[in-house]
């Protein structure tokens, strides 16, 4: 039989001693078990663990050590271990000349390390054992970086049914009519008996318990507490027993919350209360990486609101009154995109763990993933939408413009409140039937966080039928809908069943709303049930925050063409209000029969899209807007629009207004001068190419075109001015400096600084293997686009040829520029307005040199934007500064040219 020597590093009462009780019970059968007690630290009295370990392991194979540590080597040298585990890493507390010999490598032993801690910084490490055996996902995360093998191995969880609770609580001597709290622990900061003080004082109608030593080295922490110990706090010391408390108690309160120096790892208690099935309530801390949401018995505590936890308390113990098998939530959802859907399982996900029923209410198909993940799903194919009879107009005001949106222009007033009318109805008219007596409505962009809220919904409606909050809105009275809870018997018996847009436009006369609006119609409907719980603004919106995560999907879009006070631009316009979104719009402009506008708009949360289009009367326009599903590609909708005559005259007037407050010149044809950075133009095949290819852009876009013949450069660079001096050396390496990196620095340096650039709105620098991969009237219109967003966002260049894709992304994505992006690599072409030329040739004249790429980032610091599309390309061939053939086969395809 193989022998196992086992080093703990102490066995006074703990959760590593009981880990180590329930390893050696596992192993006993298997192995020859040697244990060594490193440090004796129970003075006797902390023994309950170290106890079960001496029944456990033979007498003359348990070892407890005193000051001389070296006895360890002895202990291996008699035993001949097959394995040496240690219970804990050995930086934590063995002398270091004494592992450095345990951990020798010439050693014939396997070694095992465990780690009860969850602090260490893994880079720390000094010894390196064969094998991890960790007790948590978090520890392997943790150690990542090191090489070993890993394994987690969990204390078990062994489910025992839940004792007499009458007869246990009487035998400890506790009255059975009241509820009884228990909190297992060392009196120790991290394990936070302090606030459990604090709720036993709030909550004085409970008995609140304490099992755990009070150690005299935390002397400091306890002894305060104990001297201001509430009346209804029993401490009990550490017990032998404590499966009885989790047995019989009503809650299992754990406060520990840790710290960045001294964090939980995996709690045993919380195993040993989950085995016993006692109701559990304690802080998701981030070591846990959510493991515990798995389990129905735990709730967890709100960080920064002790008022909500003692209501979640409260809540937890009053639960024995609510039977959730007759309650439902009903889900009201329109998965048209993936990013609804999967917002909508993350609803679904936030309210599955309570027991309560859940239904989709909804006007679309749903996609089978989410019609598994719940018990009934009513889809209505009869989506009806009507118009809106208050809300006409849509506002949007900043810096640069002044938008004005008439909603009954281009059907914009699109309502689906008749679609939200018939969500809430048509679940309440099957409830009944499946013995569901309270439906608590969602709409899905709103997460659940603490089901205790519904709990006390659901207490309010034992004795109530509905439950609503209040608020008033421009248009009148309204109650909240994107949230209510109600008895089906309620809903039936107030709304009248509706099939058209007409039928609910009625109920506006038949109740007195002040609009169609369905918060508005909701209030006055029920505004008179005599069994209505209301609750006020400010208590509902509070209770909301604290108890849901809003992910905001409004469902409002707008698509439109505005007139503008610029002469001769009309408007494309799309609002979108969602905070999360999958979408892709394919924005084209045909003009006269010519695309001139092709681009693609990624939209992923609130988004406002506009663009400034110059056209004449006599123009023929077709405006497209094709919106698919980001993620799927599944075509969405098709937003179109034909301009003429008649359309810009008569029609566009009405749709509302943009008023431009930005610089006016900037719509005017700009002077723009492009520098071509050469080196043989005239042998160099990848230069010819690039050559003939920007000159007809340039020809064609009227742009000056100055090509700069630069020397290639081959002598060792100059380390005095450089940046790295260290890096420089006369052949291309890893991070190097070589010839070619100096001579490209100089290049590009050359050109930015030329004197006559300051004559031009803005320059454009291009390398000399670079050509333009796109349509020439979609790179000139960008480019005027890029100039402004450069002003507008203060980014000293935009790049319009080096992928965004893992890259830093540091600034937000302000249209199609991702902004304030490190590195700049590829330097390949890029823009730069007049007004940073002084700042860049200041920069220049005063900082050391670098390979040009790292210079823009880490030694000038420039702001630098990035284009989502990559409009010019390298030309595949020998690249001077790298001094090796360069093609898509080794590099991005994202940056080369095919060849």
């Amino acid at each position: 039989m193989e022998k196992i020597l086992f080093i703990a590093p102490h066995l006074s009462t703990g959760g590593l001693p009981q880990y180590l009780v329930k390893k050696i019970e596992l192993l006993k059968g298997e192995f020859e078990i040697y244990l060594i007690e490193y440090n004796n630290s129970t003075g006797g009295k902390l023994v309950i663990q170290k106890n079960k370990i001496l029944d456990l392991v033979d007498e003359d194979k348990f070892f407890m050590l005193d000051d001389n540590k070296e006895e360890t080597l002895k202990i291996i040298d008699k035993v001949k271990p097959n394995i040496v585990h240690l219970e804990e890493i050995p930086e934590y507390f063995m002398n270091y000349d004494l592992a450095r010999k345990i951990y020798n490598v010439d050693r014939e032993y396997f070694i095992v390390e465990t780690s009860h801690d969850s602090s260490f910084n893994s880079n720390h490490k000094i010894f390196f054992p064969d094998k991890f055996m960790f007790v948590s996902n978090w520890q392997i995360q943790q150690y990542k970086n090191i090489d070993i093998p890993k394994i987690l191995v969990e204390y078990p969880i062994e489910y025992q049914d839940r004792l007499s609770r009458v007869k246990t609580l009487t035998k400890l001597g506790l009255d059975p009519s009241k509820k009884h709290i228990l909190h297992v622990g060392l009196f120790t900061p991290r394990k936070n008996q302090a606030e459990f003080f604090e709720y036993a004082r709030s909550l004085p109608e409970y008995q609140f318990h304490c099992l755990g030593n009070q150690a005299g080295n935390f002397e400091y922490y306890w002894k305060p507490l104990m001297e201001d110990k509430p009346d209804n706090i029993v401490w009990w010391n550490e017990r032998t027993d404590v499966e009885r408390f989790y047995g019989c108690m009503d809650l299992f309160l754990f406060t520990s919350r840790g710290s960045d120096n001294d964090k939980e790892t995996m709690p045993l208690v919380i195993r040993e209360a989950i085995s016993h099935q006692i109701p559990q309530l304690l802080y998701n801390l981030p070591v846990y990486l959510n493991y515990f949401d798995k389990f129905d018995s735990i709730g967890y505590l709100n960080y920064d609101d002790f008022d909500s936890n003692v209501k979640l308390i409260r809540s937890t113990l009053s639960g024995g009154n609510i039977k959730p098998e007759e309650e439902a939530y009903v889900v009201c959802t329109y998965p048209v995109s993936d990013a609804i859907t999967q917002t909508t399982k993350e609803c679904i996900e936030s309210l599955k763990k309570d027991g309560r029923k859940i239904i989709i209410s909804a006007h679309t198909p749903v996609p089978k993933e989410l019609q598994k993940m719940v018990d009934y799903t009513f889809n209505d194919s009869n989506n009806i939408l009507t118009k809106h009879t208050f809300y006409s107009g849509y506002t949007m005001s900043n810096s640069l413009y002044d938008t004005h949106v008439n909603l009954r222009g281009e059907d914009n007033d699109r309502y689906h409140g008749p679609a939200c009318y018939t969500s809430f109805f048509n679940p309440a008219t099957f409830a009944k039937s499946l013995g569901i007596k309270k439906l608590h409505y969602i709409n899905f962009d709103y997460i659940l966080k603490d089901k205790s809220y519904i709990d006390y919904i659901s207490n309010i409606l034992d004795k109530k039928d509905t439950f609503f909050g209040e608020y008033q809105a421009q248009e009148g009275p309204c109650y909240y809908t994107y949230f209510f809870s109600a008895k089906p018997e309620a809903m039936l018996e107030v709304m009248p069943t509706i099939h058209t847009a007409k039928e609910y436009d009625g109920l506006m006369d038949k109740f007195g709303a002040e609009s169609n609006g369905i918060e508005n119609l909701t209030y006055h409907m029920f505004k008179d049930y005599p069994n209505n719980h209301i609750e006020p603004k400010e208590l509902f919106e509070s209770d909301a925050e604290k108890y849901f995560e809003f992910e905001d999907y409004s469902m409002v879009e707008y698509y439109t063409i505005l007139p503008t006070d610029v002469d001769n631009h009309f408007c494309p316009w799309v609002t979108i209000s969602n905070s999360k979104e999958s979408k892709l719009i394919h924005y084209t402009v045909i003009k006269n029969g010519e695309l001139i506008i092709d681009r693609k708009l990624e939209v992923r949360g609130k988004y406002s899209f506009w663009d400034l289009v110059k056209y004449n009367l006599s123009d023929n326009f077709n405006v497209k807007f094709e919106v698919s599903d980001l993620e799927s590609g599944e075509h969405i909708i098709t937003h179109k629009f034909d301009l003429d005559n008649d359309y810009f005259v008569n029609t566009m007037p009405n749709n509302g207004s943009f008023k431009w407050k930005g610089e006016r010149d900037r719509y005017e044809d700009k002077k723009i001068k492009l520098l071509h950075l050469v080196t043989e133009p005239k042998t160099n095949e990848k230069e010819i190419r690039s050559i003939k290819n920007i000159k007809d852009f340039c020809k064609k876009m009227d742009i000056k075109y100055d090509q700069k013949i630069n020397k290639i450069w081959k002598k060792t660079p100059p380390t005095s001015t450089c940046n790295r001096p260290d890096d420089v050396q006369d052949k291309p390496g890893y991070y190097k400096l070589a010839p070619g990196h100096y001579g490209c620095y100089l290049a590009h340096k050359n050109a930015i600084c030329n004197g006559t650039n300051k004559d031009y709105d803005y320059i454009l620098v291009f390398e000399g293997d670079v050509i333009i991969d796109s349509d020439y009237e979609e790179l000139y219109e960008s480019l005027k686009r890029f100039s402004r967003i450069a002003k507008e966002q203060d980014q000293d260049l935009i790049g319009f040829g080096n992928p965004y894709q893992n890259r830093n992304l540091n600034g937000p994505k302000v249209e199609d520029i991702y902004t304030d992006v490190t590195p700049f690599i590829p330097a390949q072409s890029y823009l730069i307005n007049n007004d940073k030329l002084d700042k860049i040739k200041d920069k220049f004249n005063n900082l050391p040199w670098d390979a040009f790429d790292m210079w823009i980032c880490n030694v000038a610091q420039l702001k630098v934007g990035t284009a989502e599309k990559i409009y010019t390309k390298h030309l595949p061939g020998f690249s001077i500064i790298e001094q090796e053939f360069k093609s898509t086969d080794e590099n991005s395809p994202l940056i080369y040219a095919n060849e």
